[in-house]
């Protein structure tokens, strides 16, 4: 599919002999378009997904792979913005203004551009349809992420209702094992405010997403019901785990239209839980406050793809090494991989078999050998 957000050509530099200062200044030009390029597309070789509206990041080709040396981080904006809230648009009272750009903070921290993505789960200034349903769209753009920087695994960074979405992806589709470490940010875990912007009168406008938010919603029970940072099993070895995590919050009772009714609402049992007071909702994702936890909590180190640890070269490393594919034998399996109901066989790296049965709970832990 081709990328829905347009592509501009790199400016390079003239032939002909230059004196050594003109250079240098041409390549530094050079760099600094293709940085600011990587924050408003994705390459041109990447295979976006069919329902992602857009986005931008993981810099401008496949073979920057062999860089790779931290984990992918992918950002998911709230319920019903895009991904220039991560290139410096709605900065709440975030101070001073230039760290508000979160592509920039993470670059400058070093992180490389194909480390680094912002997928759009709805049209610009559109509200995603059903949280429920955006569940498959990050399943398959984690996919891709994982295919094409061929990473081990990917990270996650949220923001508001965003939040919602990445646990609920997680937890429904027993993939926490493909994530290295989560970040949310102002994620309505515990509920928003049922008579405030995202509560039931926006839901009766035909924004239904905003009343699975109110607190004690069956959304948002699911997502809780079994710990709030559960422990999972990795598929690969049996052994269980708690996946990394880090929530930040402001605590404002009733500065922050969100958490009127319950300003903890963004912190969850079992994980790093940040107060960040005096900060409004955008801030918090954004401030520099913010990016001084944010940042060290997902820099850690990640080698860079080899074809020595994908013995089926289906694009996925071998779970021997780490990686998604449980069996590196057969370029059939692997995460995104069609899966056969009934058949014993788990083709996409879940975990689990589909039942004969189909249904919401349709799959079906496969035991560890």
């Amino acid at each position: 599919m081709k990328n829905a957000v347009s592509l501009r050509k790199d400016r390079r530099p003239a032939a002909g002999t230059r004196p050594l200062l003109a250079g240098a200044c041409c390549s530094l030009l050079l760099f600094a378009h293709c940085a600011a390029g990587d924050a408003e597309r994705f390459p041109p070789d990447f295979d976006v997904p069919a329902a992602i509206h857009g986005g931008a990041g993981g810099g401008r080709a496949m073979a920057e792979r062999d860089s790779l040396h931290r984990f992918p981080v992918i950002l998911i904006p709230d319920i019903a913005r895009d991904h220039r809230d991560w290139t410096g648009a709605n900065p709440g009272n975030a101070f001073p203004p230039d760290p508000a750009d979160v592509h920039a903070a993470l670059t400058n921290a070093g992180f490389l551009p194909i480390e680094i993505w912002m997928p759009d789960f709805a049209p610009a200034g559109a509200q995603m349809s059903s949280i429920e349903e955006a569940t498959d769209d990050l399943k398959f753009f984690m996919i891709a992420v994982l295919r094409y920087t061929g990473a081990n695994k990917v990270q996650i960074l949220a923001h508001g209702t965003g939040c919602v979405l990445a646990r609920l992806t997680l937890l429904k589709y027993r993939i926490p094992h493909w994530v290295h470490a989560e970040a949310y940010v102002a994620g309505p875990f515990h509920g928003a405010d049922p008579a405030g912007s995202a509560g039931i009168r926006p839901a009766l406008a035909g924004r239904p997403n905003a009343i699975w938010l109110t607190p004690g919603s069956e959304l948002l029970r699911e997502i809780l019901l079994s710990g709030e940072t559960p422990r999972s099993r990795n598929p690969a070895d049996g052994r269980y785990f708690r996946l990394k995590t880090l929530t930040i919050r402001n605590g404002m009772p009733g500065g922050d239209a969100w958490f009127t009714a319950n300003p903890d609402s963004p912190a969850l049992a079992g994980a790093d839980n940040r107060l960040l007071p005096g900060l409004d909702h955008d801030a918090l994702r954004c401030a520099p406050e913010s990016m001084a936890a944010v940042i060290p909590f997902l820099s850690s180190a990640a080698a860079p793809y080899s074809m020595a640890e994908d013995f089926d070269q289906d694009g996925f490393r071998g779970s021997v090494f780490g990686g998604p594919d449980l069996d590196d034998s057969d370029p059939d399996i692997h995460p995104g991989a069609r899966e056969i109901r009934g058949d014993g066989i788990d083709q996409d790296c879940n975990g689990c078999d589909l039942s004969v049965l189909g249904g919401r709970d349709g799959e079906i832990p496969l035991t560890h050998d």
